[in-house]
């Protein structure tokens, strides 16, 4: 029984490295944060880090003095965790509970992390949907503007000149647009097809990645699944506009510090003479400390149909 109960927080740990790659949003966010997570105020300190600054000299003195010595600036963030996810376990024997969960080809694991990872990207997806209007790019307006196109859709014609758009956005704002990646939903991969633009092979290791389409017009494109950020066709479902996501890796701090397997007393009401139940939990949240380097994308591409604006 005590090896079993020692066992418990290393299936958390399974479950949490299993679901993370079937993500494709969730999995692109910064998770670097390591630090003591206090379980009574669940708060943490997330670094916050500084431009380094570039100094301007001339050369027509005779001696060059260099400007004091200079530190990677970083200051922190306080951020409280206020996001769980739970499954519990109708199961009173632990032995039978680690039996079902850890075996290596475990249906019941499965199922758990499918469902984990499904809603973990509708639940980052919607949030970046809300995002406030100063970090929406509209592209049915400048789509409208660039192309005298009056309801400012986009397709095979002018897909190019949208992701032009997106680069300028960041360019704009001092920023590498190779840093970002934009998140769209399978019409805009489909637009692509209709243009018949070669897509650029991304690197190895992404190539095998959830959700990886291609490069174009210098613009990592992923794909997502997440239906709730698009309205479509009553009839058809095609999507006919979408909240699309252009993000750096640092756009989103998406931090789990806390991964557990526990127990609790299950009443004699819900089993003869009562018991022990199990709950894998993870307490998590997610944070934009950098608002210039995360965008929600307006998208049409039929009719005057419009994103969602509240779920």
């Amino acid at each position: 029984m005590g090896n079993t109960q020692v066992s418990l927080p290393a299936l958390s740990a399974k479950i949490y490295q299993e679901w993370l790659p079937k993500t494709v949003l969730v999995q692109s966010c910064d998770d670097a944060y390591e630090g003591e997570f206090n379980l009574e105020t669940r708060e943490i300190d997330i670094p916050v880090y500084h431009d380094l600054s570039i100094h301007l000299t001339s050369l027509k003195e005779a001696e060059l003095k260099p400007a004091s010595i200079e530190f990677v600036k970083a200051s922190t963030k306080r951020v409280s965790i206020d996001k769980g996810r739970y499954s519990h376990w109708g199961q009173t024997e632990v032995g039978k509970l680690m039996s079902r969960l850890s075996a290596e080809d475990s249906e019941v694991r499965k199922k758990l992390v499918n469902k984990w990872a499904v809603e973990a990207e509708k639940e980052l997806a919607q949030w970046c949907a809300l995002l406030p209007s100063g970090q929406q790019i509209d592209l049915i307006t400048a789509l409208t503007v660039a192309t005298s196109n009056e309801n400012g859709l986009l397709g095979s014609g002018n897909v190019m000149q949208a992701l032009d758009i997106l680069k300028a956005f960041a360019i704009n704002n001092n920023m590498e647009p190779s840093e970002f990646k934009f998140f769209v939903s399978e019409k805009f991969e489909s637009v692509l097809r209709d243009s018949k633009l070669v897509l650029a092979s991304v690197s190895a290791d992404e190539a095998f990645r959830s959700g990886s389409v291609g490069v174009v017009n210098s613009v990592d494109i992923r794909r997502h699944n997440v239906a709730s950020i698009t309205t479509r066709n009553a009839s058809t479902h095609i999507v006919e506009s979408e909240w699309g996501i252009w993000k750096t890796k640092d756009g989103i701090q998406y931090v789990v510090p806390y991964k557990n397997t526990v127990s609790y007393e299950i009443s004699p009401t819900e089993v003869l003479m009562g018991g022990t139940g199990y709950q894998t939990v993870e307490y998590y949240d997610f944070f934009n400390l950098y608002p210039s380097r995360l965008y929600k994308v307006k998208i049409r591409y039929a009719g005057t149909s419009n994103p969602p604006s509240s779920f």
